[in-house]
Order: C-alpha cells, then structure tokens, then sequence
C-alpha cells in the first residue's frame, strides 16, 4: 500500500530532518547531551505529528510547530533542528493561510514573523538579532501568504467550476421536462386564447339566434377568423421550434394591445394602460399572463369589464389585471371549457423569471391578477476589456508578494549599508526608494505589462540618485536585492499577461468552445527587457563612482574591450534568472488554461447535449401539432365556411379536447399521437 498524500511531505520531512541531525552532530564544537537529544527526538516527532494533522487542524498545527521551533533552539543547539524553523513553519503557515480567512491568515503570518527571532533573543539578546536575518524570514512569511491566498482562491473557484457543472448536469437531465412545460403552456394559452373565444361566441349566438339573426354571421366570421388565427400562431411555435438562438428582444406593447383589442371585439369594455417600450422577459411574461387573465375573465365572467394596467416600479413592472362581476351576477363555467392551467400557468411564467403573481376576489366583487415582475436590464461584461475586480484573495497575495519583494530588497540593502558603516538616514533613503520600486507589484494582475515598465523605470532611477549625490557611490551593491521585484514582475508578465475568463453558457446558445490564446512569444520580450533594463541601471550605478569592477574608467575604447565581455555575462546571467521566473508564470499559465478548457469542454458537452434533448423534444411536439390540432382547426374553418354553427361548435369543441390531449401527452412525457379519425374507429371495431 502506498503512502496516502497528505503523509507523504510529514514522512519526507521526518526522513530528511533525522538524516541532518546526524549530518549535523559531528560538526558541533561541543557535543550535545540528553537534554539535547531528548528535546531533539520530542521535537521531530511532535513536527512530524502536527504536519500530518496540518490539513484538518492547520492553525493548531502551526502553532504547535512554532511553539517546537522555539523551545527547541533553546534547549538544544540551533544546528540540530534546522529544518524546523524553516520549512517545517513554511509548511504549516500555508496550510493555515490557504485554510483560513485572511484575517486568521494575517494574523498567522504576523505571529509567524513575531516568533522567529524569539530563540536568538533569549540566547543573545535582542542585539544579537540579525536584522537581515529577520527580514529574510518575513519575506519568506509573506511569499508563502501570497501562496496559500492563492491556494484558497484556487479550491474556491474549483468549487464553484463543480457547482457550475453540476447545474449544468441538472439542467441537462431536466432540459427535456421543461421544454415540455413550456410548450404545453403556449399550447394552452393559444387554445385558451382562440379556440376558447369561438366556443363561447358561437353558444351565444345558437342561444341568442333567434332574437338576434345578426349573432350567426357574426360568430361564423369570427370563428373561421379565429381559427386561421390558431393556425398562424401554431405555426410561428413550430417555426420557434426549429430556432436555437435566443430571438433579440422586440417591443411587446404592440401585440399586447392587439391582443387586448381582440377581446373587447367580443362585446366588453376594456381599459388599458401599458409602458411604450415594454420588451425582455417581463414583456414576454406580461403577454402570456393577460392573455390567460382575459380568458379567464371571458370564461368565468362574460360581459364584466376588465381593467389591464402595467406600470415600472424600480427595476420591477407591476401588472394588475382586473375584471368586474357578469351582469346579473351569472358567472362560472357553464361551458366546461376550464383545463385546471390558468392560474398556475400564469404564475409559473412568472416564477420562471423571478417574479411573482397572485389572484384572488377582490373586495368589491370580480377577481383581480396580480404579478411583480423583474424588469431589470441585464448586466453586461464589456468585450474584450480585462478584468479589474479580483477577489479578495487575489488582492491579498499582490499585497504579500509586494511586501516579500520589497522586504526581500531591504535585507540586502540594510545589511551593506551596515557593513560600509552608513548611518540611519541612508538606510531610511534606502528603504524609501526601494519600496517606490517595489509597489508597482499591487497591480502585477490588473496590468502586468505596465507594472513591469514601471519597475524598470524605477530601477533608472537609481544611477540618478548615485550620480548626484544624494545617496553615496558606495551603496550601489545595496540595489541588488531589487532584483527580487524584476523576477515577480517577469513571472507577472508570463502568468497574468493574458486574461483568462471563459464566458458564461446556456441552454440555447451555439457559442463555440473557448479558445485561451498563449501569448508565450510576446510575453518573453518581458525577460529581455527586465534584463537589459535593470542590468544597465546595475552597470550604471557600479560605475557612479568613476570606476567598475575596481578598475578606472579611462576611455570608452577601454570600457569597450576590458568590460565587454563582463557585462555580456551580466546580462546573459540576468537573462537566465528572469527566465527562471517566466517559465514558472507560464507553468501556471498553462494549468490554469489547460483547467479551463476542461471545464469548458466538459460544460460545452453538457450543454449541448442539453439542446439536443430540447431539439428532440421540440421536433416531438411540432410533429404532434401537425397531424392533430391542425387537422381539427381546418374542419372549424371548413364548417364556418359551410355556415354550420352547429358544426363549428362540434369541431371547436373538437379541437379544444384534442388539444388537451396533446397536452396530458405533454404531462406524461409521452409522444403525442393522433387521434384515429370514425372510419378506422369502425375498422378497429369491425
């Protein structure tokens, strides 16, 4: 059996840690005794511990490590537990960091950076503590922040690649369902809507015909009108059907008010009162819920007013659809012309975008709809712009790389300042310059190319400063650590150089998979220039004094032919270590593009294979329509035409009870079938 991966860092760890102590021992002057080796062995095995425990407990797991570091270069010489210190701490503050909230992650990194020179202190006092020292672990500290807000960040959005997949899953299994849901809905609001208007006016005017002889023709106009009518919509659904694109969206206030106008055709007054420029999802909604309301109104309530009104709130439209009690109180579906769908029907279009409906009576009598819609424009990512808002763990790992960078920078500088014997003012004017160098490193994601040329243009600066005296010719070696601030430039260029952001996907788009452009060639050109920018500053300011390697400058012939060649192997040196830190930018790069693609890929797969059950279903229906409903509708048609009543209200009725069967076949998620027309019924009896 192998190890497991959590144990397999703690046993390395315990491996090499015992082989060094060993290693080590000889080498002291003076050779250790028990207490020495029992807090050894304690040490180990207690580092050891809290490094397996460092995922499930990674704050009890740092602390129990520093608390070991300390007390074990008290009592035991500090050369016999080197690791500790040092990357068994490491360990353990990016396990805290990439496990915590950054303000615990903070908080772990500042008592990390408190505690380490705690051992020296005790054994030396704190004069003995080496500043350069101390400056070196806290940029170490800070380097490895910056890793574990970037480890955090990285399983966070691992875990919403996860859920974004595991919607698309869902959506995929249920795509078929909910097409069937919608299509049974406009099916139903288109039957509701015509067929429904020529039942009743036909009734009316079988019932009324002989007071009023007008009522006939009237109503044959109408049903043959309504019935052409049921057709064109049924065939603007089907050729819907065959389209996957989302249509862009028209004004709807037009048709609703054709819609409305229909209606009071039928013998009722009206009012209505809608926004010019209704369009989207709300407008699409509002259609389809008036239309039910007004059926409803007509099949429960004929010849009560009704009162439409729709009006903006915010970013809500407000729908209040009213209708009065029937003259002489007469109301109900005498007809048994009710599905069961209205109302739900009319609240499910709602709910679909994030809205809300209600009905209910109201208090004067009548019955009153009432939806809240949202209404909002959709938020929109400009095209091809790069992203300026990071997360918050982004943000914090630039601020830590920034901080090691810099703090880096000042080790090596505060240490030769202190060696040539400059007082407190240089080294305040040191640190000043090298932390302008270094803040350009807060934008390193948002502009990774423009930080660089800020760095190398700070870099210039300091030839400048040597040259005219403001800071002495002898500091020019304390600029070498900025080159810390170059390589986390150069590793931006190559990490963030370009913008990774897969765009969003749904059902009934044909976007193409995602392509993530490289850039490898172009982001390159960032270690040539960090390289030859900062190699020229380094050369410059090594020259400030009048001399270079030591050596006068007489003659440009001798800088020629005595240093040429030192400074090709400066900047081919630089070239190299800058290259170091492009390759590991672009490593990650390529994990992050490569991560994407996958899940695109994986998404795209989902997706698709989502339109195709919605394609499939669509073409299921469209098939159902044409050898059902449209062959009912042409006899309404063909009997209004032979100026049949009777014939137009049994074919009406025909086509309102094939339509729901269409319907139930929609519910069960079955094909829809045709219904065998007399003459095979007979055969089958037969």
């Amino acid at each position: 059996m192998g190890i497991a991966p959590g144990r397999l860092t703690p046993a390395l760890f315990a491996v090499v840690h015992t082989v060094l102590v060993f290693l080590t021992v000889p080498t002291i002057e003076e050779p250790p005794g028990i207490t020495a080796w029992i807090t050894a062995c304690s040490a180990t095995v207690l580092t050891v511990v809290a490094l397996v425990r460092r995922d499930r407990a990674p704050l009890a797991a740092l602390g129990t490590i520093l608390a070991v570091s300390v007390l074990g270069q008290i009592l035991a010489p500090p050369d016999m537990l080197a690791l500790i210190p040092g990357p068994a701490v490491l360990l353990a503050l990016f396990s805290a960091t990439a496990a915590s909230d950054w303000t615990v992650a903070l908080g772990a990194t500042v008592t990390a950076a408190v505690v380490q020179p705690l051992p020296m202190a005790v054994r030396y006092g704190f004069d003995g503590v080496l500043l350069s020292d101390w400056l070196i672990a806290v940029g170490l500290y800070l380097l490895v922040s910056a890793l574990g807000a970037g480890r955090r960040h990285r399983l966070r959005e691992r875990r919403a690649a996860e859920e974004q997949l595991a919607r698309a899953e869902q959506e995929r299994a249920q795509a078929a369902g909910r097409e069937r849901e919608r299509l049974a809905q406009e099916l139903h609001d288109i039957s509701a809507h015509h067929l429904t208007s020529v039942v009743v006016s036909v009734e009316a005017a079988r019932r009324l015909g002989g007071d009023r002889p007008e009522l006939g023709a009237e109503a044959l106009a109408f049903a043959s009108r309504a019935a052409r009518e049921t057709q064109a919509a049924l065939r603007r659904l089907v050729a819907v059907m065959h389209v996957s694109d989302a249509p862009a969206p028209v004004s709807m206030t037009a048709p609703i008010e054709t819609l409305i106008a229909g209606f009071g055709r039928l013998g009722r007054p009206i009012s209505v009162s809608l926004p010019a420029d209704l369009a989207g999802p709300a407008a699409e909604a509002t259609h389809g819920i008036v239309r039910e309301a007004l059926t409803n109104a007509l099949r429960y309530a004929p010849g009560a007013s009704v009162s439409v009104r729709a009006e903006r709130a915010g970013e809500a439209l407000r729908l209040t659809v009213d209708n009065g009690e029937p003259p002489g109180g007469a109301g109900g579906d005498g007809l048994g012309l009710g599905s069961g769908r209205g109302v739900a029907g009319m609240r499910g279009r709602a709910v679909a975008i994030g809205g809300s409906l209600s009905a209910s009576p109201r208090p004067e009598g009548g019955w009153r709809v009432e939806a809240l819609l949202p209404d909002a424009p959709p938020a929109r990512w400009p095209v091809g712009e790069r992203r300026r808002d990071f997360p918050r763990e982004q943000r914090i790992a630039d601020r830590a790389v920034c901080g090691a960078a810099a703090v880096a920078s000042w080790s090596l500088a505060l240490t030769n300042a202190r060696n040539a014997g400059h007082g407190v003012q240089v080294c305040l004017l040191l640190t000043l310059v090298l932390t302008v160098h270094a803040l350009p490193l807060l934008w390193r994601r948002r502009a990774p190319w423009l930080v660089l040329a800020t760095v190398g243009a700070t870099a210039l600066v300091w030839p400048v400063l040597l040259g005219g005296g403001v800071l002495p010719a002898s500091v020019a070696p304390s600029f070498l650590g900025g080159a810390a601030v170059e390589l986390a430039a150069v590793y931006a260029v190559a990490a963030y150089g370009r913008a990774l952001a897969p765009a969003a996907r749904r059902v009934g788009s044909r976007m193409p998979p995602m392509a993530y452009p490289s850039g490898s060639r172009l982001s390159y050109l960032s270690v040539l220039a960090a390289a030859l920018s900062f190699g020229f500053s380094m050369a410059v300011a090594f020259a400030a004094d009048g001399t270079l390697l030591g050596e006068p400058l007489d003659s440009p012939a001798a800088l020629l032919f005595n240093w040429a060649l030192p400074l090709a192997l400066l900047f081919v040196s630089l070239g190299s270590v800058f290259t170091v830190a492009w390759g590991a930018g672009w490593l990650m790069h390529r994990r992050r593009r490569r991560e994407l693609s996958r899940q695109d890929a994986a998404l795209t797969a989902l997706l698709s294979e989502a339109r195709e059950r919605v394609r499939s279903e669509r073409q299921r229906v469209a098939d159902g329509l044409r050898e059902t409903v449209f062959q009912q509708t042409t006899r309404v048609i063909s009997a209004a035409e032979a100026g049949s009543l009777d014939d137009v209200a049994a074919a009406s009725r025909a086509a309102l009870v094939t339509m729901r069967r269409l319907l139930g076949s929609l519910d069960a998620g079955k094909a829809p079938t045709a219904p065998r027309s007399t003459a095979a019924q007979g055969a089958a009896r037969a």
